[in-house]
């Protein structure tokens, strides 16, 4: 049984032009203006509305905000407000956000949808409504507004009635999941019911799952470091060892993300204070209650050969044996599997096969097509070759293909390897059945501009495509961030610390070192410029999507973050350094 909801007032679009936004110039469609007429809405929003920010996400196709927040903010704000001004899709006059169910289905005209998430503002509100505290005071004021996604397509136009044809019975409102996720401590209970309601979107639920397992003290990480001790060390490969580390005292250590990676502090013998490096987690150790590293040796650079070899990697080789403790901070890091429907291809080169393995043994317990291709020299360097043939051969719908570029005489086609060669995107296409897949890329950063930019020009949406480099990071041709195109302010001068030093911010997870300048917003905007794709969403501090890991070195916020930080942990989207800092990208 259907009643009326409310009414649509005013159908919103906007054409995609530049911003400036703290300083960097974007790409964005937020500025959106009343059009007259019908409206034609197809799965990804309206069509007349350039997408930007939410392309690929059929969860927000739609965004709709009400005319009764707009009454309340023309009084706050001491002004008139025209609909669109929030950027929404969808002025409505209809309840309030508490009484909005996620998992609600509403008709307006032709069109069926189905609310999905409240909307969290993101740094273009400030600018739009010239109010740099406006993204806090939107959330903190609850008034936020639902995002939908499309279930039948069609026709809609102002004053159009919005029906209710379905009412969710999970209870969960989007002024509640605001508050859960986004405003309030991790509450254990709070988190359990927003995870009992069925319409919860994929990535909404993940991020639900990991602040439940927070908020009972739980698994995926611990505070701080924590000693871990060697217990078993192999040759994988000509330059690579795997190192199991265990709990000194047996404990089962916590969950991780396939993907994620562990922090090392490194007592080197002759460095002044500790090295810190990244080592992804390739799966857990022998006993399934630790962890297994894979270190490859870092030789010179072929430019500077007289230059020093890797630190720790030549110090894990040569130095660090069975027993020997390390001390630890938690697995972490986003390069990891998100929930789909679609055949998933795990691209790697060289030691960016780390990720890969934990990412294929977690996709051994999932019914997706897996497609796992891979590209090393030759036998002697191909690390947990058997290791990846046994879990390919654990289930149907597994494939594998092996590049060698330089083949060893003893080196069997066919047995060892599938061909000879790089792998590039054009062996992508020719090998896979199909283009239409989520792809995980990870190896040097050539062999990641090749790959990245080789299925941009093939036309694999970008959102697509995520990687992480092993090494220097650079720019990737075909790639942008969640908003368009940045294009860097004109280079300002290097900031100096109190001694006069030059401030310098190290991403150790990249191995990418790069100067602070003056002129940056944020870490976050000198992530991106370095050729980074940290995760990000509001760019104010206030969801907390891109909080990282500071490891070294302090730093001030130029935008006061509301979203909860814990000891040791930066929103890079507002912090800028106060001293020479390295964090966990």
């Amino acid at each position: 049984m259907t009643h009326i909801f409310g009414e649509l007032l005013s159908v919103n679009l906007g054409q995609a032009q530049p911003m400036t936004v703290q300083g960097e110039t974007i790409v964005t469609g937020f500025d959106k203006r009343p059009a007259r007429g019908a409206a034609l809405v197809e799965a990804d929003g309206l069509v007349a509305d350039d997408h930007v920010d939410d392309v690929g996400d059929p969860d927000r196709a739609l965004l709709c905000y009400q005319l009764r927040h707009y009454d309340e903010w023309r009084s706050e704000l001491g002004r008139d407000l025209a609909p669109g001004t929030f950027g929404e899709n969808l002025t409505v006059d209809g309840p309030a956000d508490d009484e909005v169910m996620v998992g609600d289905e509403l008709r307006i005209g032709e069109v069926l949808l189905r609310v999905t998430q409240p909307r969290i503002p993101c740094r273009k509100m400030a600018v739009r409504l010239g109010e740099e505290d406006i993204p806090a005071r939107y959330l903190s004021s609850g008034r936020v507004g639902f995002f939908c996604r499309v279930v039948e397509p069609g026709l809609i136009r102002a004053g159009d009635k919005i029906e209710v044809v379905h009412r969710s019975q999970d209870g969960v409102s989007v002024a509640e999941l605001a508050r859960v996720l986004h405003r309030e401590r991790p509450d254990a209970g709070a988190l359990t019911r927003v995870l009992d309601c069925a319409a919860l979107p994929p990535a909404l639920r993940a991020k639900a799952e990991r602040l439940l397992a927070r908020a009972r003290g739980e698994g995926q990480e611990w505070s701080g470091e924590r000693d871990l001790v060697v217990t078993a060390r192999r040759r994988e490969a000509a330059d690579v060892v795997s190192f199991d580390l265990a709990d000194p005292d047996g404990t089962r250590l916590p969950g991780f993300a396939a993907g994620q990676f562990l922090t090392l502090a490194l007592d080197v013998p002759g460095a002044a204070r500790p090295v810190v490096r990244t080592y992804t987690v390739a799966g857990r150790d022998e006993d399934g209650g630790g962890y297994r590293i894979a270190v490859k040796r870092e030789a010179a650079p072929a430019d500077a050969p007289d230059a020093p070899a890797g630190v720790a990697s030549g110090h894990l080789h040569d130095r660090v044996a069975v027993g020997a403790v390390l001390r630890a901070r938690a697995p972490r890091g986003r390069f990891v599997v998100t929930p789909g429907k679609r055949p998933v291809v795990l691209v790697s080169a060289g030691i960016g096969i780390t990720p890969m393995l934990a990412m294929l043994d977690q996709l051994t317990r999932e019914e997706r097509t897996v497609h796992f291709v891979h590209g090393a020299r030759s036998s002697r360097e191909l690390a947990f070759g058997p290791y990846v043939r046994r879990l390919a051969a654990s289930r149907d719908g597994i494939r594998t293909h092996l590049l060698f570029s330089r083949p060893r005489p003893e080196d069997v086609p066919g047995a060892d390897f599938d061909e000879t060669g790089r792998l590039t995107a054009a062996v992508l296409e020719r090998v896979l059945p199909s283009l239409d897949a989520d792809y995980y890329v990870c190896g040097p950063a050539g062999f990641m501009a090749d790959i990245v930019g080789g299925l941009a020009e093939r036309g694999v949406p970008a959102d697509r495509v995520h990687h992480e480099f092993f090494g220097a990071a650079r720019p990737l041709p075909g790639v942008q961030g969640a908003e368009g195109a940045q294009e860097p302010a004109e280079a300002g001068p290097v900031a100096r610390d109190a001694d006069g030093r030059p401030l310098v911010v190290t991403f150790a997870r990249s191995g990418v070192t790069v100067p602070w300048r003056e002129n940056t917003f944020s870490l976050l905007a000198l992530a991106e410029q370095a050729g980074l794709r940290p995760d990000a969403s509001c760019r104010t501090g206030l969801c907390g999507t891109c909080v990282t890991t500071l490891d070294d070195g302090e730093v001030a916020y130029v935008i006061d973050p509301t979203a909860p930080v814990e000891p040791g942990q930066v929103p890079v989207c507002c912090a800028r350094p106060t001293t020479s800092v390295m964090i966990d990208l």
